[in-house]
Parts: structure tokens; C-alpha cells; sequence
């Protein structure tokens, strides 16, 4: 059998989505005792960027043996690399150029085209990517493999109330709360997600908050719109913490513009917690039945789907229910088994 080497490169990287996938990837390759090797740079190449890439396009080649197989986990790899297989988590940079730098677009649409002209496979986390990404690089839609982001059932599950306690008082959330996670990027939508929050307290004065998770919150302090009294910035969150936040919360609201997948949905659900998201992109297809489902560029909608979602336990309980359900369909370890057997085969 094919030697499989993995492009390391994210060994080095900062921990966001994308990295968190190839870790548990490889976690699942080893539950399941597959063979690998991973090729990663050494540190002083990792520490800026053009030696990055000098690492990834000219010496990571010379590293990959000519029978082996290479698997580049996190949308980037070697345009030059024999038995090249690419996991493409989304077609952002594609669909919204103006979400990132222009430099990083120049970039990433002169670079993808030619490493998935010369790839042996390509794999995306969802029907929706597989659509983006063939659609805007030309490819037959067979030529892309969809397997799902799986998720941890031993990290994410509910709580228990003394873990509970415990986080909401770190983090000083004394009244009851509904959770969104994310950043300033724009295409977590927190100024509609916001906006819908303070008609929505203005309205029903009900003693809940809102309690923004990630970032920093010197970040968040400065961003323009109107915030009420009721929305709580947690700043950075810890790991370990978000199991509890998520379990703790009266729901979790995750309205994006665009995902390419979209794993806090499931985290969410995990932990018991009914979950607000939008109805387009990968979050439609990943939420299925059991969440309330908002079009994401209406303030009305997310404001109708916060009243649909506080406004009546019973709908609390058959989401937490159906999500329960949902996550069962998603799975690292046979995500693992996929893409190793679509990497191999």
C-alpha cells in the first residue's frame, strides 16, 4: 500500500477551524489505525510568510516520495506535488472578495486553480462548498468528494449544573442568556444579529442578554452600532469553557452569511442548546430540521426567529430534541475513514 504523508503546515498555524479539522482528522486516522506520516516545516519557517510558502510549493515537493500519497488538509497546498489530494473547506474568497484583503485574494485565485488542475482528489466538507467550489473552478461536480466535519461526543455534550455555575461566574453572566460565537469578520453578521437584538429587548424587556463570545473585546467595544445594556462581551473564551456556554445558554444564535460548514451549529446542539441559524449556505444543509432557520440579510427575520425561539419552551425543547438527533449523522471517525479511503483508493 501507498504511503500517506500529510502537509503539516498547520501544525504552525494559529487554531481556528480549518486546523481544529486536520487535528481531528488525524486523531480519527489513528482511532482507526490508519498509517501516516506528517511532513510539517520547522519553526523558523513557519514564522513568516513568504518562507511559508517557500516551504509548502518548493521544499515540501522534494519531501513527498513519488509512490506516496500527499493530503493537504487546510485549502492550501503544493501546485507541484505527485498523488496531491486537497481538502477545500469553502469558496469564500470566490463568492466574496470583498470579505478579505485584496493581496490574500490575488493570491488564493492564482493559487487554488492550479493545485486542484493537478490534484489527484479533492475533498469538501458539505454539498454546499461542493457547488461553490466546482462551479467557480470549473470542475465536474464528481471530481469533488463531500465528507462531513464529524463532532466530539465525550467534549460536547450538556454540562452539568455545577460546571455551569462555575463558567457563567467567570465569565459574569448572572441572568439568563442566549450565545453567539465569532468575530468582527464580516460574514458573521453581528450588526443585523445586533440591530434584531435591541428591537427584540426593546420590545420584551424579559431579563435575558446576550452573550458575545470570541474576539477581543477592545475589538468589539469599538465596533459602530448601537449595543444595549443587555448584551454581554465575553472576549477570547476559553476551550475548555465552551461546552458550559453552550449549555448554560437559553439558545445559540449563529445567523453567518456564509459558511462552508458550520460546526458551532452542531456544538451547539451537542451540548443541548436550541440553535437559531441562517437559512442559506452549508448552515441550511448542516442544521437540517432542527433549528429555526433566518434569512440572514433581513434584521426582521432574525428578529422573528428570536421571538419563535424565546417565546415558547415547548419549541426550545423539540429543537434541543431534534438536535440531539441531527448530530448523530456526523461522526470524525468515519469522516476519517471517508477521506483516507477517498485518498487512497
Amino acid at each position: 500500500m501507498n504511503q500517506l504523508n500529510v502537509n503539516g503546515h498547520f501544525l504552525h498555524q494559529r487554531l481556528t477551524g480549518v486546523q481544529r479539522y486536520a487535528r481531528e482528522i488525524l486523531a480519527g486516522f489513528d482511532e482507526g489505525g490508519y498509517a501516516y506520516r506528517i511532513l510539517s516545516p520547522s519553526v523558523p519557517f513557519s514564522s513568516h510568510k513568504v518562507g511559508h510558502h517557500f516551504w509548502e510549493q518548493v521544499l515540501l515537493p522534494l519531501k513527498q516520495k513519488e509512490s506516496a500519497v500527499l493530503w493537504s488538509p487546510t485549502n492550501t497546498g503544493p501546485v507541484y506535488a505527485d498523488n496531491h489530494g486537497i481538502t477545500l473547506h469553502d469558496g469564500g474568497v470566490f463568492v466574496h472578495p470583498e470579505w478579505f484583503s485584496s493581496s490574500y485574494v490575488q493570491w488564493r485565485k492564482m493559487l487554488i486553480p492550479r493545485i486542484v488542475s493537478r490534484a489527484k482528489t479533492i475533498i469538501t466538507v458539505s454539498e454546499y462548498s461542493r457547488k461553490v467550489i466546482c462551479q467557480h473552478l470549473n470542475l465536474a461536480p464528481e471530481k469533488v468528494k463531500v465528507v462531513y466535519n464529524g463532532i466530539d461526543p465525550k467534549r460536547f455534550k450538556p454540562a452539568d449544573s455545577v460546571r455551569i455555575k462555575q463558567v457563567r461566574a467567570k465569565y459574569g453572566l448572572t441572568a439568563r442568556y442566549l450565545l453567539a460565537l465569532g468575530s468582527l469578520d464580516p460574514r458573521k453578521n453581528f450588526a443585523r444579529l445586533v440591530t434584531a437584538w435591541n428591537k427584540y429587548t426593546e420590545k420584551n424587556p424579559n431579563g435575558y442578554s446576550l452573550a458575545i463570545a470570541g474576539g477581543s473585546n477592545d475589538n468589539f467595544r469599538s465596533f459602530q452600532i448601537n449595543r444595549s445594556d443587555s448584551i454581554k462581551l465575553l472576549g477570547y473564551v476559553e476551550e475548555e469553557d465552551l461546552p458550559a456556554l453552550y449549555s448554560g445558554a437559553s439558545g445559540f444564535l449563529f445567523p453567518s452569511l456564509f459558511e462552508g460548514f458550520g460546526l458551532p451549529v452542531l456544538e451547539a446542539m451537542a451540548c443541548g442548546t436550541p440553535v437559531l441559524t441562517s437559512n442559506t449556505t452549508a448552515l441550511d444543509e448542516i442544521a437540517g430540521d432542527a433549528a429555526i432557520k433566518v434569512s440572514p440579510g433581513s434584521v426582521d427575520s432574525i428578529y422573528e426567529g428570536l421571538l419563535q425561539l424565546l417565546e415558547s419552551q415547548t419549541q426550545r425543547d423539540i429543537l434541543v430534541n431534534k438536535g440531539f438527533q441531527r448530530i448523530k449523522l456526523f461522526d470524525w471517525n468515519n469522516a476519517a475513514s471517508a477521506i483516507y479511503r477517498h485518498l487512497m483508493q
